[in-house]
């Protein structure tokens, strides 16, 4: 058998150990499977030749389902704990995201009164003689843009 067919099947058999904690059952159907995949690895040229004939043979349907069988019947395992200081813990990173949805979740709910408080001061600014200085300043802008002359980076 070709030596990268080899690590292909070895990596999608790793897939199941590395991830599930396999029961006795679970382990022979996954057994069993790999040893009929080995076999049909050993009828392909390289490596191109079995994915390309793998993804259309039964035996990846069967390795889907298989697949999808053992994630919903089996205990999945956390992955062990890193050794790099850059690299953030489970905890770490969900207490993280739970913080990071909760800004964005106050933000949210606070942005129809911020967009009411910012509506109303403009309402109020417009009345006040600088009010009317931005107007006339972005009325200004507006004419410029349009008519005056243009610099390379409008283009």
């Amino acid at each position: 058998m070709d030596s990268i067919v080899k690590q292909s099947i070895d990596g999608r058999r790793m897939a199941f150990s590395s991830a599930y904690k396999l029961t006795d059952v679970y382990k022979k159907k996954v057994d069993e499977l790999f040893k009929r995949i080995e076999e049909f690895g050993e009828g392909c040229s390289d490596a191109m030749d079995f994915e390309t004939k793998f993804a259309t043979s039964p035996l990846n349907k069967e390795y889907m389902d298989l697949f999808t069988e053992v994630s919903q019947n089996c205990k999945y395992i956390l992955p062990p704990p890193v050794d790099n200081p850059n690299v953030k813990s489970d905890a770490e990173y969900y207490r993280d995201e739970a913080i990071s949805d909760a800004k964005y979740l106050a933000k949210d709910l606070t942005m129809p009164a911020r967009r009411a408080a910012r509506e109303e001061f403009d309402k109020k600014m417009r009345d006040t003689p600088l009010g009317t200085i931005e107007q006339a300043s972005n009325t200004a802008w507006v004419f410029k843009r349009m008519f005056g002359k243009k610099n390379k980076s409008d283009e």
